[in-house]
C-alpha cells in the first residue's frame, strides 16, 4: 500500500506546453525566481531542464552561475545534469535493486555533483547535462526511458520523494509533445501540472489530450498525491481585443471552442466537478504579449517592477500567487474581491501621444483594451478637437 505524501515535504510543479514557443521556459524561469526571492536564505528552489532535446533553460540565467572562485559565469559545459545522473542511476541499478529504494541510495549518488548554484539565494538548477565532450546528443537519444521505468517502476516515484524531501519547490521544464519524456515529467513527477498554451487549436488540443492522460494515469496509481492542473494561457495580444474575446469564449458561429469553455469541460470531467467557472481565474491570469521579450533571454520579474499592473513581470507574479496560495485554479483567491472594481458602463478613450511616448502610448492602449475599454489610438497625427471625426 502506498504512503501518504508527507504534507510538509516540498512540492514538484511540472510547466509542460504541448508546442514550442508558448514561453514555458521563459514561465518557469521567472516563477522560480519569485518562489527564491520569497524564500531566500530559509528554502531551496531547484529547478530541472528535462527538455533533454532542446535544453535552454540555463540561458535565462546569463552569467548567474557561480564558478569555482565564487566569479559569476555562463553555466559550464562540463557541468553534469539530468541525464548524467539516470545514466549513474541505471549503472548502480543493474548491480542489484533493492525491494524498496531507500533515500541512502540517492545520497550515495551525491546529487549536489549534478545541480548549479546561481547567484540568486535559495534558487538551484539540474541542467540537462554535460556537453563538453561531443557526446550529448548520442547519450540522450541512446537513453531508453521506457525501459527504465518498466525495468525499476519504483525508481522514479522514489526519486520525486527525495527531491521534495530536499526542496520547498521543484520546477521541472518538460519536453513538448507526447514523448516518455512528457509522460515522466507530467503523470509521474508533480502534483502541481502547469500547461502553458497559445490561443489556437493544434496548442489546445494536445494540452487537453495530456490533461486527461495525466489525471488518468494518476488515479489508477498508488501515488496518492493529487495532481492539479493549472492552465496558462500565454502569448495573449491585447492589442487584438476582438480575437483576444473570440479564442477565450464560445461564439454561437465558431467552429472551434474558445479555450475557457474547453478547459472548463475537461477540468469538470477529470476532477469530477458538477461545475467548474474558470472566468475569474482567466480574467487575472493571462500572459500577455510583449514584443521586448522577442529577443534573447531576460526575466521579467528583474528588469520591471511586480507593482505595475501593466508589466509582464505583474502577470507574473499573478500566477505565482495563484500557484501557491490556492489549491486549484476553479476555487476562489483570498485577494479576489465579491464585484469587480468597476461596474460594465461605456468606456472610451482617444490617445494622443508625442512620437518619441510611442512605446508608453501603446502600454497604455494595451492595459485598457485588456480591461474593456474602446481605445483609439492615435497612429497618425490628430489634431486636438477632431476625436469626433475619428469615431465616424
Amino acid at each position: 500500500m502506498a504512503a501518504l505524501p508527507d504534507s510538509s515535504s516540498g512540492q514538484i510543479i511540472t510547466f509542460y506546453s504541448y508546442k514550442g514557443g508558448t514561453g514555458r521556459s521563459m514561465a518557469l524561469a521567472n516563477i522560480a525566481y519569485l518562489l527564491a526571492k520569497e524564500w531566500a536564505g530559509n528554502e531551496k528552489v531547484l529547478m530541472i531542464d528535462w527538455d533533454l532535446e532542446a535544453p535552454g533553460l540555463h540561458q535565462f540565467f546569463h552569467r548567474r552561475f557561480t564558478g569555482s572562485k565564487g566569479e559569476l559565469i555562463n553555466l559550464p559545459d562540463e557541468q553534469l545534469g539530468l541525464i548524467d545522473l539516470f545514466y549513474e542511476m541505471k549503472t548502480r541499478l543493474e548491480k542489484g535493486v533493492p525491494e524498496e529504494i531507500p533515500d541512502k541510495f540517492f545520497e550515495d549518488l551525491n546529487i549536489e555533483k549534478y545541480i548549479a548554484q546561481l547567484d540568486i539565494p535559495s534558487l538551484f538548477m539540474m541542467p540537462a547535462g554535460k556537453n563538453d565532450d561531443g557526446l550529448y546528443s548520442s547519450r540522450v537519444n541512446v537513453f531508453d526511458w521506457e525501459d527504465f521505468f518498466n525495468t525499476y517502476p519504483t525508481v522514479i516515484p522514489r526519486f520525486a520523494d527525495y527531491l521534495r524531501k530536499k526542496f520547498k519547490y521543484v520546477l521541472i521544464d518538460s519536453r513538448t509533445g507526447n514523448t516518455d519524456i512528457s509522460n515522466i515529467c507530467t503523470s509521474l513527477m508533480p502534483e502541481k501540472l502547469v500547461v502553458v498554451f497559445t490561443p489556437n487549436r493544434q496548442s489546445l488540443t494536445g494540452i487537453v489530450d495530456l490533461i486527461r492522460n495525466a489525471t488518468d494515469y494518476r488515479k489508477q496509481s498508488d501515488d496518492l498525491r493529487p495532481l492539479i492542473v493549472f492552465p496558462l494561457p500565454s502569448r495573449i495580444d491585447n492589442a487584438e481585443k476582438d480575437l483576444r474575446d473570440l479564442w477565450r469564449m464560445d461564439r454561437p458561429t465558431q467552429i472551434f471552442d474558445g479555450y475557457q469553455p474547453l478547459l472548463e469541460g475537461v477540468i469538470s470531467e477529470v476532477y469530477d466537478l458538477p461545475n467548474c467557472d474558470l472566468t475569474t481565474y482567466f480574467d487575472e491570469i493571462q500572459l500577455q504579449y510583449i514584443p521586448y521579450y522577442s529577443y534573447g533571454e531576460e526575466l521579467a520579474v528583474i528588469s520591471e517592477r511586480t507593482e505595475d499592473r501593466l508589466t509582464l513581470a505583474r502577470s507574473f507574479e499573478s500566477f505565482n500567487e495563484r500557484l501557491i496560495d490556492v489549491g486549484s485554479p476553479w476555487e476562489k483567491h483570498a485577494k479576489e474581491h465579491s464585484q469587480r472594481m468597476y461596474d460594465r458602463v461605456e468606456k472610451t478613450v482617444f490617445i494622443s501621444y508625442r512620437r518619441d511616448d510611442e512605446f508608453w502610448a501603446l502600454a497604455v492602449y494595451q492595459y485598457l483594451t485588456y480591461h474593456d475599454y474602446d481605445v483609439f489610438f492615435d497612429y497618425t497625427s490628430v489634431a486636438a478637437g477632431d476625436f469626433e471625426q475619428i469615431r465616424k
